[in-house]
């Protein structure tokens, strides 16, 4: 550390500054911004299968999925929550209720269900287990009356894959999401015979976060089903509309490979959570055609 010593009375030499180093120096210490490496043709290659991990050297992943410094709170429920919550595929991507362009009232709705039914818009649930980190989502087919029950189902298929016994469901405060989860737990303990306890879990009214660890499953969702959707435009060269038929399959594969690559902090993956093994199946490009044959 250096001091400076001023003269304490004037003399000859008054302007004279003297430095004396005692040879130790303190600084804050430095976080320097990450460098992407330079990877080789074959690494490029290989990531464009699934585009899992996320890598800053990849364009296509930057594009779809690049945010800012993430910030991880662990779980805190004894139980595992499963999550429930409606988003949206537009022309712009993956998008929550509050972030469409629709009014939150009557004509609003009226609009969104008017583009829904002409294929300009497409409504979807996540389901998310915060103690997995397994998510499904899935496209929600025009149903009119019979769609609540529809979407149930998905939530029983979801709850037996993950095998908890007991169980909380939970939801923001949207009408349509609370009954939702009424139809689901009706349909959970009729179907679920494994499931000894299940209940719902009403969040505190008007609080923005309550629903926050689904949000980030849609949220990681938004950014790999825009990467995969990016990289099969640019091997086709074609522009792909959110009312065609490959938009559903493209999504529930968005899912599977969130669960079954990413590694967390436990050096597991969210599939191996719930089976107790590495998902061993060999992946393919999306929508690549190829032969194959049925088991005999």
């Amino acid at each position: 550390m250096r001091r400076l010593i001023a003269p304490l009375e004037r003399e000859e030499n008054a302007d004279e500054v003297h430095i004396e180093d005692d040879g130790e120096e303190d600084v804050q210490p430095m976080r320097a911004a990450h460098s992407p490496k330079t990877p080789t043709a074959k690494m490029m290659e290989e990531h464009r299968y699934v585009h899992m991990p996320y890598r800053d050297w990849c364009k296509l992943c930057l594009m779809g999925r690049g945010r800012g410094i993430q910030h991880r709170h662990g779980d805190s429920s004894w139980i595992p929550v499963v999550g429930l919550d409606y988003f949206y595929i537009t022309a712009g991507g993956v998008k929550l209720r509050k972030e469409l362009d629709y009014t939150d009232d009557a004509e609003g709705h009226a609009a969104l269900e008017e583009d829904r039914k002409n294929g300009r818009i497409v409504k979807c649930l996540i389901i998310r287990c915060t103690q997995s980190k397994n998510l499904f989502p899935h496209c929600v087919p025009y149903k009119g009356a019979s769609e609540d029950r529809f979407v149930a189902e998905l939530v029983v298929k979801a709850v037996e894959w993950l095998g908890h016994t007991k169980l909380i469901v939970k939801a923001d405060n949207e009408p349509a999401l609370k009954t939702l989860i009424t139809q689901s737990l009706e349909e959970v303990r009729l179907k679920c015979v494994n499931v000894d306890n299940i209940s719902a879990e009403n969040p505190p009214k008007y609080d923005s976060q309550s629903n926050g660890g689904t949000e980030i499953g849609v949220q990681l969702v938004r950014g790999v089903f825009r990467t995969l959707k990016l990289c099969l435009e640019d091997r086709i060269d074609k522009i792909i509309p959110v009312n065609h038929a490959i938009i559903p399959w493209l999504l529930e594969h968005a899912g599977l490979v969130l669960n079954v690559r990413p590694l967390g902090p436990d050096g597991l993956t969210s599939w191996q959570r719930v089976r107790g093994r590495a998902f061993n199946q060999r992946l393919l490009y999306f929508a690549e055609r190829t032969f194959y044959k049925l088991p005999g």
